[in-house]
Parts: structure tokens; sequence; C-alpha cells
């Protein structure tokens, strides 16, 4: 079995800008925050969970098969997910042609589940994650990392790759491992 996903592979720049953010807000919250770690960033299209290497071959061959109009999207505003009040996930949100992502993830999320897999329960809402929230500590400077990390001079970057990542689970996080990359020229 690996545990797979597909996802957009980020620029340089935004890699060094969100382990910027990262850097400089780790060690400020009391709130025990699971930051992504460097290199590890990207946009995820379809998550697929623990798959057998007879569907790895198949997963490689729809990704050599898909094919996308290129688009342009951007960071921006940044927020939480959770629930109650409670925040358990903090992200840097997209602008751009977001309604063209939001295509290629359901389409993606399509074509997998007449393959076998699960469809999402949950609609898409593109997003980068900056850290997993666990204790969450209502006095954080929450309020200051969102400021922050949305005010970013994140630069436009047009999406013409797609990945399927292989991620590895270690006790220090996760290895995202590419195994199969699809371009547009």
């Amino acid at each position: 079995m690996m545990r797979l996903f597909i996802g957009i592979p980020l620029p340089r720049d935004y890699q060094q800008q969100l382990a910027a953010v990262s850097k400089k807000w780790q060690k400020r919250f009391k709130s025990k925050l699971s930051w992504t770690k460097p290199g590890n960033w990207h946009l995820t299209l379809k998550f697929l969970g623990d798959v057998h290497i007879e569907k790895r071959l198949e997963l490689e061959r729809y990704m050599h098969d898909l094919s996308w109009e290129v688009f342009s999207v951007a960071g921006s505003k940044a927020g939480f997910f959770g629930s109650k009040g409670v925040y358990r996930v903090a992200w840097v949100g997209l602008d751009g042609d977001l309604e063209r992502l939001a295509d290629l993830a359901r389409r993606i999320d399509a074509d997998l589940a007449a393959m076998g897999f699960s469809r999402e329960k949950r609609s898409f809402k593109a997003h980068l994650t900056l850290a997993r929230i666990k204790g969450f500590h209502r006095d954080d400077p929450w309020n200051e990392l969102a400021s922050d990390a949305g005010s970013r001079n994140w630069p436009c970057f047009k999406v013409r790759e797609a990945v399927l990542w292989e991620s590895i689970l270690k006790p220090a996080g996760p290895v995202y491992r590419p195994l199969s990359r699809i371009y547009l020229s």
C-alpha cells in the first residue's frame, strides 16, 4: 500500500515565503501547531489515501492523459478552518482563476470516482496549509498570523503541472515523493 495524493507543486518563491511565515510565527503560540515542513507545501487537488500498487499504475496512466487549460493563481488572504471557534488548520488562500482550479479538482474527483476512489464529501477550497493546530488556545496571536501571512507579496503563477505524490509518514512528519508529473506546454 502507498499513501497517495494529486496536487500542484508551488514555485520556489512560495516555498520560501511560506517557510518565512512558519519561522517567524512558530514560537509565538501556546497552542500546539504542526507546521508544514519547508519544501512540502503544495496545493492538494485530491487526497487518495492508501492505494494498492496496481492502482498506482492506473493512476499514473490517468495522470499522463490528464490535460487542462493553463490558468493563473496567486496567494491572498489567510485564515483558519475549524468549528465552534476552535481552529484546526491555518492556511493561505488563493485568488485568480479559482473557477478553473475548482473545475480541475472536480474533474479529477469525478474521474477517480469512476476508478473506484471515494468522492470528496466537502466542496473544494483552494488553500495552502500553513499548520495543523492541536491544543488550541484562544488567546494566541491568530489575527496577527493571518494578517502577516495574507499581506505578503504573493506573486501570480501559472498552473502548468500536476503531480501524483506518495506521502511517506515518518516520526518527524511526512515526506512527499513525486511519482508522476504531467506538464502542459
